[in-house]
């Protein structure tokens, strides 16, 4: 799926989600024209750092809990 797709299927922001692959919390592939291409994986884990965060954590936080 396509980014704004996730935004919507998220409620995160297309701006956050952005962010959030700048920190390396999500790596989405990307097809042949450059577009992001994003999975059920990606949508689970941007589900993940929202729990995360709403609980209080930080994003350097988050970033070393979402392997676990």
């Amino acid at each position: 799926m396509k980014i704004g797709e996730l935004s919507r299927r998220t409620g995160v922001s297309v701006r956050m989600l952005r962010y959030y692959e700048g920190q390396g919390l999500l790596a989405p592939v990307r097809t042949e024209a450059g577009y992001r291409d994003y999975g059920p994986a990606e949508e689970e884990t941007v589900r993940r750092i929202k729990l995360l965060g709403a609980a209080g954590m930080t994003l350097d936080t988050i970033q070393q809990l979402l392997p676990c």
